[in-house]
């Protein structure tokens, strides 16, 4: 299991509430992140962003006249988690603390999504069939066996809402060629509705990373 501790980097900078505004900025640019931690006495008081940075002509020394942003994790919380943190707040890093608030890193947006591509067998040779069905007909079991009985594996596999209530099952499969795989999920009654070979399925995650990245304001 892929926890905040895998992910934990001490490189990123933490400020302090006397640092500059510029020195801040300077941070930013450097390490390409749009966020930086502010600690004191080792303790996260939250994360500052390049723009509230903008309009501060100094920092002041007083964390708590500071725009902090309190988002962070703990060392145990699952990748998943770590993600919905980062998309629900809108961040470039997300902070890691342990159950004191006690500062120990933090996890750079970049690593996390590599991470998630890895895990979803993103960089590993394959294609992708979409099926689509209501959610009272979704099987793991027979879908496995389906792809099995065609000596193929399963790589990753996903859910996600459809059209009409019904819901989508993204599967990414060790096989680039998903003709018999298709026909013999169509034998079964399912409705194979979009399908993506290898070089196809490269360019599709590359678009979808960039989208990603830039909803999260990357």
């Amino acid at each position: 299991m892929i926890t905040s501790r895998k992910l934990l980097s001490s490189e990123i900078p933490s400020l302090s509430a006397n640092d500059e505004p510029m020195n801040a900025l300077d941070l930013m640019d450097q390490f390409r992140i749009s966020h930086l931690p502010v600690v004191e006495n080792g303790k996260l008081l939250g994360l500052i962003a390049e723009d509230a940075l903008m309009d501060l002509e100094s920092l002041h020394g007083n964390p708590s006249g500071l725009p902090l942003l309190r988002a962070q994790v703990l060392p145990d919380a699952h990748i998943f988690d770590i993600l919905k943190i980062a998309s629900e707040h809108h961040i470039s890093i997300v902070p890691v603390v342990d159950a004191e608030n006690n500062y120990l890193g933090a996890i750079r947006l970049e690593d996390l999504i590599e991470q998630i591509a890895e895990m979803q067998g993103a960089n590993q040779r394959g294609g992708i069939i979409v099926l689509e069905m209501w959610d009272k007909d979704y099987s793991m079991q027979q879908i496995s066996r389906i792809i099995e009985e065609n000596n193929s594996k399963i790589l990753s596999i996903s859910l996600s809402p459809g059209e009409g209530g019904k819901i989508e099952v993204n599967i990414k499969i060790n096989q680039p060629d998903l003709n018999a795989i298709i026909s013999s999920f169509e034998r079964f009654g399912y409705t194979v509705k979009a399908t993506y070979q290898e070089s196809a399925y490269t360019e599709d995650m590359r678009k979808r990373y960039d989208e990603l990245m830039r909803i999260l304001n990357i």
